[in-house]
């Protein structure tokens, strides 16, 4: 049978190590080669809001760049906040079969207001634009 035996504290030697001594890594003043990191702050600013104002009476769909943000219904304002670039689009709600065409409005950082309105030319045209106030 095997013998078990258990180190004695005096019998582990002390190693040589050198003093531990603290050093600063950052030096005051001056370029550091190393990167830092940076922090963004996302705090939503007017830049990004958009008004939609729907002067018709008709409810319209509303896209921005093929992603659809909601219904704007009659005689109502509603806010967004986009990023202005690429084409706003609204089409109407009621679907009537027939081929449905959209309005169309490139954005830009300088588009606050949109109205969706509705002009009668003539006695049996009737057209829906968009504008940018």
């Amino acid at each position: 049978m095997a013998k078990i035996y258990t180190p004695e504290i005096e019998q582990i030697q002390q190693l040589d190590a050198p003093p531990t001594e603290t050093q600063t890594q950052r030096q005051k003043g001056g370029w550091s080669l190393q990167s830092q990191p940076r922090i963004g702050l996302d705090l939503g600013s007017d830049d990004e809001l958009l008004l939609v104002v729907n002067m018709t009476a008709v409810r319209w769909l509303v896209y921005h760049n093929y992603h659809r943000l909601g219904i704007i219904d009659v005689e109502e304002l509603l806010a967004f906040h986009v990023h202005k670039h690429g084409s706003l689009s609204a089409r109407p709600l009621a679907d009537k079969g027939d081929v449905v065409e959209y309005l169309v409005l490139p954005l830009n950082y300088d588009v606050t207001y949109v109205h969706i309105y509705h002009r009668q030319m003539g006695q049996d045209l009737d057209v829906f634009d968009m504008r940018v106030v």
